[in-house]
C-alpha cells in the first residue's frame, strides 16, 4: 500500500513582477520565502505558517483575487492528480 504525501502548493499565482526590496506583488512573497518554498526540507508547518502571514499581509482586494486565484490553481492540481 502507497502512502501519499499531503503536499502544499506554493503561493504564487503567476505574476512574479518585484519591487525594489524584492517582494513579489502576485503573491507578496520575499526573496528569503520564496527559496524557502524551494526547499525540499521545508516542513509542511511551515509553509501553513507562512501561508497566514502572507495573507495578512495582503489588502482586502488583493486578497481576494490572490484567494481566488490560489483556489483554481489548487482545483487545476487536484483535478490533474485524478486523472
Amino acid at each position: 500500500m502507497t502512502e501519499k504525501i499531503t503536499k502544499i502548493l506554493s503561493p504564487c499565482i503567476s505574476i512574479c513582477q518585484y519591487d525594489e526590496s524584492g517582494t513579489c506583488f502576485g503573491c507578496l512573497r520575499t526573496l528569503q520565502e520564496r527559496k524557502k518554498w524551494k526547499n525540499l526540507d521545508t516542513s509542511n508547518e511551515w509553509k501553513e505558517k507562512n501561508l497566514k502571514a502572507i495573507k495578512i499581509r495582503m489588502q482586502p482586494q488583493h486578497r481576494k483575487s490572490w484567494e481566488d486565484t490560489y483556489t483554481k490553481k489548487i482545483e487545476r492540481v487536484l483535478k490533474n492528480e485524478k486523472t
